[in-house]
Protein backbone atom coordinates (compact mmCIF):
# COMPACT_ATOMS: atom_id res chain seq x y z
CA UNK A 1 0.00 0.00 0.00
CA UNK A 2 1.23 3.52 -1.26
CA UNK A 3 1.87 5.82 1.57
CA UNK A 4 -0.22 8.82 1.02
CA UNK A 5 -1.26 12.34 3.06
CA UNK A 6 -4.00 11.52 5.00
CA UNK A 7 -6.24 14.56 5.02
CA UNK A 8 -10.16 15.44 3.75
CA UNK A 9 -10.19 17.79 0.84
CA UNK A 10 -10.97 21.50 0.89
CA UNK A 11 -14.35 22.69 -0.30
CA UNK A 12 -13.13 23.83 -3.07
CA UNK A 13 -11.41 21.06 -4.20
CA UNK A 14 -14.63 18.30 -3.67
CA UNK A 15 -15.39 18.58 -7.12
CA UNK A 16 -12.69 16.53 -8.23
CA UNK A 17 -13.53 13.68 -5.42
CA UNK A 18 -16.02 10.77 -5.70
CA UNK A 19 -17.27 9.90 -2.72
CA UNK A 20 -18.71 6.47 -1.94
CA UNK A 21 -21.34 5.92 0.51
CA UNK A 22 -22.62 3.13 2.78
CA UNK A 23 -26.38 3.27 3.07
CA UNK A 24 -27.24 1.18 6.40
CA UNK A 25 -25.72 3.16 9.56
CA UNK A 26 -24.80 6.07 7.27
CA UNK A 27 -27.91 7.57 5.29
CA UNK A 28 -30.22 5.03 7.32
CA UNK A 29 -30.50 4.14 10.75
CA UNK A 30 -28.96 0.46 10.66
CA UNK A 31 -31.35 -2.02 12.32
CA UNK A 32 -29.75 -4.82 14.55
CA UNK A 33 -29.66 -8.16 13.25
CA UNK A 34 -32.33 -7.61 10.67
CA UNK A 35 -32.85 -5.02 7.27
CA UNK A 36 -35.01 -2.44 5.99
CA UNK A 37 -37.08 -4.77 4.07
CA UNK A 38 -40.26 -2.52 3.68
CA UNK A 39 -40.40 1.15 3.12
CA UNK A 40 -41.48 1.72 6.71
CA UNK A 41 -38.10 0.02 7.78
CA UNK A 42 -36.27 2.70 6.21
CA UNK A 43 -35.66 5.73 8.69
CA UNK A 44 -33.26 8.61 7.63
CA UNK A 45 -30.37 9.07 10.22
CA UNK A 46 -30.58 12.14 11.63
CA UNK A 47 -29.58 14.90 9.29
CA UNK A 48 -28.57 12.51 6.72
CA UNK A 49 -30.69 14.52 4.11
CA UNK A 50 -29.31 17.71 5.35
CA UNK A 51 -25.73 16.06 4.61
CA UNK A 52 -26.61 14.80 1.38
CA UNK A 53 -27.76 18.03 -0.03
CA UNK A 54 -24.69 19.61 1.01
CA UNK A 55 -22.62 16.59 -0.69
CA UNK A 56 -24.35 16.75 -3.59
CA UNK A 57 -23.46 20.53 -3.87
CA UNK A 58 -19.62 19.80 -2.70
CA UNK A 59 -18.66 16.14 -4.35
CA UNK A 60 -18.61 15.81 -8.20
CA UNK A 61 -19.28 12.42 -7.78
CA UNK A 62 -21.28 10.05 -5.46
CA UNK A 63 -22.02 6.67 -5.62
CA UNK A 64 -24.11 4.31 -3.15
CA UNK A 65 -22.44 0.93 -2.58
CA UNK A 66 -24.31 -1.46 -0.53
CA UNK A 67 -24.08 -4.91 0.91
CA UNK A 68 -28.12 -6.06 0.73
CA UNK A 69 -27.26 -10.16 1.61
CA UNK A 70 -31.32 -10.20 2.87
CA UNK A 71 -31.97 -10.68 -0.51
CA UNK A 72 -29.98 -13.93 -1.34
CA UNK A 73 -31.11 -15.06 2.40
CA UNK A 74 -34.42 -15.28 1.50
CA UNK A 75 -35.78 -12.75 3.70
CA UNK A 76 -36.92 -9.80 1.37
CA UNK A 77 -36.99 -9.82 -2.15
CA UNK A 78 -35.43 -7.71 -4.96
CA UNK A 79 -38.81 -5.91 -5.65
CA UNK A 80 -38.83 -5.35 -1.45
CA UNK A 81 -34.88 -3.46 -1.91
CA UNK A 82 -36.56 -1.97 -5.18
CA UNK A 83 -39.68 -0.31 -2.60
CA UNK A 84 -37.31 0.42 -0.02
CA UNK A 85 -34.52 2.65 -2.18
CA UNK A 86 -37.76 4.07 -4.33
CA UNK A 87 -38.70 5.45 -0.55
CA UNK A 88 -35.16 7.03 -0.63
CA UNK A 89 -35.05 8.69 -3.60
CA UNK A 90 -38.74 10.27 -3.03
CA UNK A 91 -37.22 11.64 -0.12
CA UNK A 92 -34.31 12.79 -1.72
CA UNK A 93 -36.51 14.31 -4.47
CA UNK A 94 -38.91 15.97 -2.53
CA UNK A 95 -35.86 17.96 -0.98
CA UNK A 96 -34.54 18.53 -4.02
CA UNK A 97 -31.68 16.39 -3.78
CA UNK A 98 -30.37 14.69 -7.42
CA UNK A 99 -30.17 11.00 -6.85
CA UNK A 100 -26.60 9.37 -7.06
CA UNK A 101 -24.51 9.46 -9.79
CA UNK A 102 -24.62 5.69 -9.58
CA UNK A 103 -25.86 3.24 -6.90
CA UNK A 104 -25.35 -0.74 -6.73
CA UNK A 105 -26.23 -3.65 -4.44
CA UNK A 106 -24.39 -6.55 -3.53
CA UNK A 107 -27.20 -9.13 -2.68
CA UNK A 108 -24.98 -11.64 -1.97
CA UNK A 109 -24.07 -13.84 1.12
CA UNK A 110 -21.15 -13.50 3.14
CA UNK A 111 -20.25 -17.02 2.90
CA UNK A 112 -20.25 -16.53 -1.07
CA UNK A 113 -17.25 -14.09 -0.97
CA UNK A 114 -18.61 -12.66 -4.36
CA UNK A 115 -16.22 -10.06 -6.16
CA UNK A 116 -19.34 -7.29 -5.25
CA UNK A 117 -19.87 -8.15 -1.46
CA UNK A 118 -17.64 -5.99 0.61
CA UNK A 119 -14.98 -5.74 1.44
CA UNK A 120 -14.57 -7.27 -2.15
CA UNK A 121 -14.35 -4.41 -4.89
CA UNK A 122 -16.50 -5.43 -7.28
CA UNK A 123 -19.22 -2.47 -6.89
CA UNK A 124 -16.58 0.29 -7.27
CA UNK A 125 -14.89 -0.79 -10.05
CA UNK A 126 -17.81 -1.47 -12.00
CA UNK A 127 -18.50 2.22 -11.16
CA UNK A 128 -15.44 3.07 -12.35
CA UNK A 129 -16.34 1.56 -15.76
CA UNK A 130 -19.49 3.80 -15.53
CA UNK A 131 -18.02 6.97 -14.86
CA UNK A 132 -13.91 6.47 -16.24
CA UNK A 133 -13.25 9.77 -14.06
CA UNK A 134 -13.33 8.15 -11.04
CA UNK A 135 -9.66 8.66 -9.52
CA UNK A 136 -8.59 6.32 -7.00
CA UNK A 137 -6.55 9.47 -5.39
CA UNK A 138 -9.10 11.22 -5.47
CA UNK A 139 -11.64 9.44 -3.50
CA UNK A 140 -13.26 8.45 -0.38
CA UNK A 141 -14.83 5.87 1.33
CA UNK A 142 -17.59 6.43 3.83
CA UNK A 143 -19.43 3.54 5.34
CA UNK A 144 -19.92 2.50 9.31
CA UNK A 145 -18.36 -1.14 9.19
CA UNK A 146 -15.05 -2.76 9.10
CA UNK A 147 -15.99 -4.04 5.99
CA UNK A 148 -16.57 -0.46 4.47
CA UNK A 149 -13.05 0.26 5.55
CA UNK A 150 -11.74 -3.08 4.26
CA UNK A 151 -12.78 -2.23 0.64
CA UNK A 152 -10.94 1.30 0.85
CA UNK A 153 -8.14 -0.18 1.84
CA UNK A 154 -8.16 -2.50 -1.40
CA UNK A 155 -7.91 0.39 -3.53
CA UNK A 156 -6.05 2.53 -1.21
CA UNK A 157 -8.84 5.12 -0.87
CA UNK A 158 -9.71 7.42 1.97
CA UNK A 159 -11.79 5.84 4.66
CA UNK A 160 -14.34 7.69 6.89
CA UNK A 161 -15.95 5.60 9.64
CA UNK A 162 -19.56 6.89 10.76
CA UNK A 163 -20.29 5.35 14.35
CA UNK A 164 -21.74 2.51 14.72
CA UNK A 165 -22.06 1.10 18.33
CA UNK A 166 -22.60 -2.47 16.47
CA UNK A 167 -19.26 -2.27 15.21
CA UNK A 168 -15.73 -1.83 17.16
CA UNK A 169 -12.91 -0.93 14.91
CA UNK A 170 -10.28 1.29 14.47
CA UNK A 171 -8.43 1.04 10.85
CA UNK A 172 -10.39 4.28 9.86
CA UNK A 173 -8.47 7.60 8.59
CA UNK A 174 -11.30 9.89 10.14
CA UNK A 175 -14.33 8.88 12.43
CA UNK A 176 -17.40 11.06 13.13
CA UNK A 177 -20.88 10.29 14.56
CA UNK A 178 -22.99 11.05 11.52
CA UNK A 179 -22.59 11.98 7.63
CA UNK A 180 -23.47 15.27 8.63
CA UNK A 181 -20.89 15.83 10.77
CA UNK A 182 -18.97 14.27 8.43
CA UNK A 183 -20.18 17.17 5.82
CA UNK A 184 -19.62 19.89 8.53
CA UNK A 185 -16.04 18.74 8.83
CA UNK A 186 -15.43 19.56 5.18
CA UNK A 187 -16.27 22.96 5.70
CA UNK A 188 -14.03 23.78 9.21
Amino acid sequence: MKEHNIFLPKISDCQEYTLFLDRDGVINKPIVDDYAKRPEDFIFCDKALDALSLLQRYFGRIVLVTNQQGVHRNVMSEKDLENVHLKMYRALKKEGIEYFDASFFAPYLKTDNHTWRKPNNGMLLKAKSYLPKIDWEKAIMVGDSPGDMLLADSLDILKVKIQNPQFDFHNQDFEFSSLYHFVDSLSN
